[in-house]
């Protein structure tokens, strides 16, 4: 079966924070309705919590950045790994994602690399 990964792109928040309960519920009311077809994921902390690390070039000088790497008024703030039958499967699965619903959900196929 393909997998999909659904990125959550929404308000840059600290989603663990008491204020976003019911909000966090709702993902706990998808994951119940999901059952087997998520198979993984997570939340993030905020943007402002990351850190960017490039390399010029392999084994070549290592720069960190604070924060992210672009501003942006909706931030990466998780994901999910689905298993779905096809493409239109898993859209329909994430237009049941909460984030869809005050942000955007990008689903993009996942290459199995040997996956067993």
């Amino acid at each position: 079966m393909p997998r999909y990964a659904a990125l959550i792109y929404s308000r840059d928040v600290d989603w663990s924070q008491p204020e976003y309960n019911d909000v966090t519920a709702e993902y706990g009311e998808f994951m119940a309705a999901a059952g087997d077809i998520v198979q993984g994921g997570a939340a993030l902390y905020q943007t402002s919590t990351a850190t960017t690390v490039r390399v010029e070039e392999k084994g070549g000088d290592l720069m960190t950045t604070d924060g992210p790497y672009a501003e942006t008024k909706e931030a990466l703030t998780g994901f999910y790994l689905l298993d779905c039958d096809d493409l239109d499967h898993a859209i329909a699965v994430a237009a049941t994602i909460p984030g869809a619903w005050d942000g955007a959900i990008e689903v993009r196929p996942v290459i199995d690399f040997g996956r067993s």
